[in-house]
């Protein structure tokens, strides 16, 4: 597939109490229709308004049903075929960006756009045909540039990000959790907002003070007409963003103005990435300036469809940091990624446990060994019988049915032969005990009648106890007994081999049948992970998603209509016939006022950003200066301190140290060596 734009849409809220409060005016208006955003200077009546266009706009009385209906809904869907899919909201703090994607439950038109992409991919599994998912979810927060497991044991460990030639940047340790319902990714994704940080301040009083995503892992096996089983691969991120901050607007001071400082870091990490991505002369795109950029590298710039939901403050006072916002998110339409189907990855999980439930199937149907079962079900990689891997005919599989049942029947007959004979054995080993202990006594008796008496360590030498009344059960009790001086009339017991057989015969089957009861619950168990198809025959629930889908391609035909009747527009001014030189003229008029509008518009423009940009020099000049200041006194400090440090400490010199520093781009830290102190011992004096 070739080149795709970021898509981007802009979002405008109502003024909010604290805002009406302060008699704040609205600077923000929309052109719904043709998805222009306009915005006004305040104080400045002469100038004409600002406008951008995206690819779409909502205003105050807009819904997040609407919003995701047009514009995330395609970019979800393509994440159930195997593209990867990002949804981020971007603006100030307290612009509406949790509101719009975690949402309220009442009004129901107002739940967030996490809470829809829910209910959007199951609804397309249970709809898919041929087709099998695999859904496992995670949760993860950035909080003061360090990464944290919202679902994990510790919320507090810091995660490390790790970069892989197929896999990408991904987060060492993430724990991931199968989900197999709406109701289940609702009930993590409430578990893992509970533990994210928030913070009150003046603009916000649950202000987020981390950047939070959430991201839906999918594998998908669809199988063709001929039988062939396809991997595919989709992930989708759900970014909820920390809102950039001003400390004069938010009174931010202590830990708060620390977490507002790395906030403020991060979002201008993003900024440059995307002024370095729409620049198109950047050969370096500086991806790990934070966790952020670099955890959202793929979706900017990468193999992803992507949408940026900018969100903003309608009133005058916040006029900048909307201006700010509009202009961050007009560049960002302009960056191109390259979006793909993920199709046959190889870490897929979703293979194993294709292959385990094919084994398993095989297992009860009767057609895999003891020995293959025990091995499965162990863990090993038991290979798989020529019948199974070959496909073999009707024929040959009900042969070995046949062969199975059989072979079974046989054990069955054994194991109930064994224990009927048990009984008799018991009998059989009394009678020869009596037998042996009245020919002994006889022998005896004879000897006596001689003089002479039988050493009772040669007349009886038993390796095995007789058996006792009562014999544990399964049990195989043997009379091995050695009569070098007795009567050559004592009976000899002997080891029967047949009576072994059936014993083993009947473990093998216990064995069977017990490892029978762990196959059947772990191919429920592997069944339940991996859903999809449910609702296949619900044509109520079919035809509810195709009308969704449609609405999606209405709206997007819409759009495209509506801008090329602007660029109709000036094409026939200089095109159409006109009726006389009046007409002409006025027309022409009429197209040169709109055009003098833009001129003016483009050249207040320049004046502003010309402004925009002396304040950013100096608040360049002003850090560059403060940071030269704290180089100057951290120099000073070692220069003072080196002279202090023991001679014999590799701390001693700190040029050395430098050259043995090595920068470690995985943490963002420097690795420095070890504090080593060398012992110097002096030969002795000889006397």
């Amino acid at each position: 597939m070739g080149s795709e734009s970021v898509k981007v849409v802009v979002r405008c809220r109502p003024l909010n109490d604290r805002e009406k409060a302060l008699n704040s005016k609205m600077v923000l208006s929309m052109d719904l229709d043709r998805c222009q955003c306009f915005i006004e200077k305040p104080g400045a009546v002469d100038e004409p308004p600002k406008q951008f266009t995206f690819d779409g706009t909502y205003y105050i009385d807009q819904t997040t049903e609407q919003l995701y209906n047009e514009i995330a809904y395609p970019l979800v869907e393509g994440v159930t075929e195997g593209y990867n899919g990002t949804i981020f909201a971007y603006g100030q703090t307290g612009s509406g960006k949790s509101f719009t994607m975690q949402g309220v439950l009442d009004p129901a038109v107002q739940r967030g756009v996490i809470p829809r992409a829910f209910e959007h991919i199951f609804e397309s599994i249970q709809c898919a045909e041929n087709t099998k998912f695999l859904v496992r979810a995670s949760y993860l927060e950035i909080y003061n540039e360090e990464v944290r497991d919202l679902l994990g044991s510790d919320t507090k460990q810091r995660l490390e990000l790790k970069e892989h030639p197929e896999r990408g940047v991904y987060v060492r340790d993430l724990s991931m959790h199968s989900v197999h319902s709406v109701g289940e990714c609702e009930r993590i994704m409430e578990q893992g907002w509970k533990n994210r940080a928030v913070g009150y301040t003046l603009m916000n009083k649950d202000s987020s003070r981390s950047h939070s995503i959430f991201t839906i892992h999918l594998e998908i096996c669809n199988t063709d007409p001929a039988g062939q089983d396809h991997l595919r691969a989709g992930k989708l991120n759900l970014v909820d963003l920390a809102g950039s901050e001003r400390q004069s607007k938010t009174g931010a001071t202590g830990e708060r103005l620390r977490e507002a400082t790395k906030i403020n870091l991060s979002l201008s990490a993003l900024g440059n990435i995307i002024s370095a991505l729409v620049d198109g002369r950047s050969k370096y795109i500086p991806y790990r300036d934070s966790k952020l950029t670099r955890l959202l590298q793929d979706s900017l710039g990468g193999n992803t469809r992507t949408l940026m939901i900018a969100c903003l403050s309608p009133a005058d006072n916040n006029y900048e940091e909307s201006l700010s916002t509009l202009r961050y998110a007009n560049r960002a339409k302009s960056i191109q990624n390259r979006p793909r189907i993920n199709e046959d990855p190889k870490d897929a999980l979703l293979r194993e446990y294709q292959e385990e439930i094919k084994k398993l199937r095989a297992l009860v149907s009767g057609q895999l060994g003891t020995a293959d079962l025990s091995s499965l079900l162990s863990g090993q990689s038991s290979a798989v019988p020529s019948t199974l891997q070959s496909s073999p005919t009707d024929t040959k599989k009900e042969k070995i049915k046949e062969e199975y049942e059989e072979k079974l029947a046989k054990l069955q007959a054994e194991y109930n032969a064994e224990q009927e004979s048990k009984a008799k054995l018991q009998e059989d080993i009394v009678a020869l005990r009596r037998s042996y202990e009245s020919t002994l006594s006889d022998l005896e008796k004879s000897h006596a009648s001689r003089g002479s008496c039988v050493p009772k360590d040669v007349a009886f030498s038993c390796t095995t106890q007789v058996a006792e009344k009562e014999d544990p059960p399964n049990t195989d009790p043997m009379l091995l007994c050695t009569a070098g001086a007795t009567s050559p009339t004592k009976p000899a017991v002997q080891k029967d081999p047949d009576r072994d057989g059936l014993i083993q015969s009947a473990d093998i089957n216990t064995a069977g049948a017990l490892d029978q009861k762990h196959a059947l619950e772990r191919l429920q168990q592997l069944e339940q992970q991996v859903i999809g198809g449910e609702q296949a025959r619900n044509k109520e629930l079919q035809q509810r998603h195709r009308q969704r889908r449609n609405a999606a391609d209405q709206r997007k035909a819409q759009l495209v209509h509506a801008l090329s009747e602007d660029t109709e527009e000036s094409d026939n001014v200089l095109l159409d016939v006109y009726n006389s030189i009046q007409e002409e003229v006025h027309v022409k008029s009429q197209m040169l006022v709109k055009v003098q509008g833009k001129l003016k518009a483009a050249r207040l423009e320049i004046r502003d950003l010309q402004a925009e940009f002396e304040v950013e020099r100096n608040d360049y000049l002003a850090t560059i200066r403060r940071l030269e200041r704290e180089g100057q006194l951290l120099n000073s400090l070692l220069e003072r301190m080196v002279p202090l440090v023991r001679r014999d400490c590799n701390y001693s010199n700190l040029d050395r140290l430098k050259k043995e520093a090595v920068w470690d781009e995985d943490s963002a830290t420097w690795k420095l060596p070890d504090v080593m102190v060398q012992k110097t011992t002096l030969p002795s004096g000889k006397k």
